[in-house]
């Protein structure tokens, strides 16, 4: 069912539950670990310690800001109705007591602005643990109310994203209004797509009609080498940024930093694109590019001595196995640029010249020793077609002197 504003527009909402079946396969990657934010996860015995932080968090915003409680109150108020729109499938406690739903939003909200501004030392420790909280999907709270939020504080002198981008570690290659962003895990999103580039193959103009497995599906990396593929970084580090050099065989695919948050992240983010029909399937994609890519720790080295892949999970087997989870039941999207770089790669790999090339790369260029025991064997055989071409001629010649 629909939620409206006001004014009678409908209100999409942008922050939801994650179905069961993605749960089931990834349980931990949607559940916060220390900390809720919004009614989704409110009041779960894991983020029971949080709370009293929270508290003290919401006293200083209003000790420092000279604020009572009615005027956050009334100034929050006023978009309860987009507010209320922003979450999916809220239950219904949430949409009949309003009151307790503001307290939560405006609790929440305070403590994680605080935190933004100036994470307390006694939170120090876990700073980490709350920020991989703070990009769950289910832990998402509507940018609008932290917009409202900063916009009462007196020493919070700049903007609100230079703030997230700031504690978050999020590089946005240019500064977004506030507005564009629906919240955190969308800001995010948009730090991994950063602008979009214009690939020179033509894949992202060519409109054929896509099926069969030949645009969803490519061999693993050190397949495609022993095919006469070469890879290279892209020029930029958007995940769109991906291209297939058809006249020199070259794959390239922008850099991508895999640690110990990048599971849950990455789930969470695919996730939202599943279910939030505006936000496309750009990074969903390209997962299941890398998911192609990568079978084994092999492909994992491969990609790594290319300085495409910045493993920093310890061994590259933990890596191949990473993309083996998020490729799980997830599908490339056949509208995707991606697509049409699979099939260019699927038509290079069909041409047996460029395996025997690649092979002939691989197995003798290099190896010093090979080439010379390559360059001598040809020089050898050289030379047999010589001398037998030569004894074929004093053959013939002689012939002609005894018929004389």
């Amino acid at each position: 069912m629909d939620d409206y504003g006001s004014l009678g527009q409908i209100v999409k909402p942008s922050i939801y539950r994650v179905p069961e079946f993605m749960r089931e396969v990834h349980p931990k990657a949607f559940e916060p670990q220390l900390v809720s934010f919004g009614p989704y996860h409110h009041g779960k015995p894991q983020c029971a310690s949080m709370e009293l932080e929270k508290q003290k968090a919401f006293r200083r915003f209003k000790t420092e800001n000279g604020e009572k409680l009615e005027p956050i109150v009334k100034t929050v108020s006023q978009n309860l109705e987009n507010l209320l729109g922003a979450y999916d499938k809220l239950e219904d406690e949430w949409k009949k007591h309003h009151a307790k739903f503001l307290e939560v939003l405006i609790v929440d909200g305070c403590f994680m602005l605080s935190f933004f501004e100036n994470c307390p030392p006694s939170l120090s420790s876990m700073s980490w643990d709350i920020k991989r909280d703070m990009l769950l999907l289910e832990n998402q709270l509507p940018m609008q109310l932290l917009q409202d939020l900063h916009s009462i504080l007196e020493n919070m002198d700049g903007r609100l994203t230079w703030f997230i981008c700031k504690s978050m570690c999020i590089k946005l290659e240019e500064e977004v209004s506030m507005g564009e962003d629906l919240h955190i895990l969308d800001m995010y999103r948009m730090s991994l797509l950063g602008t979009p580039i214009e690939n020179k193959d033509g894949s992202r103009e060519r409109k054929t009609k896509k099926s069969g497995p030949e645009y969803q599906v490519i061999r693993h990396a050190t397949q495609l080498r022993e095919a006469g593929i070469g890879f290279q970084q892209s020029g930029t580090k958007s995940l769109t940024d991906v291209s297939f050099d058809s006249k020199k065989g070259v794959l390239k695919i922008p850099y991508l930093v895999v640690d110990d948050d990048s599971e849950a992240n990455l789930l969470n983010v695919m996730a939202f694109e599943k279910l939030h029909e505006e936000a496309g399937s750009q990074v969903t994609s390209f997962v299941v590019l890398m998911n192609n890519l990568i079978d084994v720790d092999e492909d994992v080295a491969l990609l790594s001595s290319k300085n495409i892949l910045a493993n920093a999970l310890g061994d590259d087997q933990s890596a191949a196995e990473l993309f083996g989870s998020l490729g799980k039941g997830v599908a490339m999207d056949l509208e995707s640029h991606i697509t049409e770089v699979h099939h260019l790669v699927n038509l290079h790999c069909r041409r047996p010249w460029n395996a025997w090339c690649a092979s002939l790369e691989h197995n003798y260029f290099h190896n010093p020793w090979a080439i010379i025991s390559l360059v001598a064997a040809i020089l050898g055989f050289a030379l047999l077609i010589v001398q037998a071409v030569y004894q074929i001629f004093d053959y013939y010649r002689r012939n002609e002197m005894d018929l004389k």
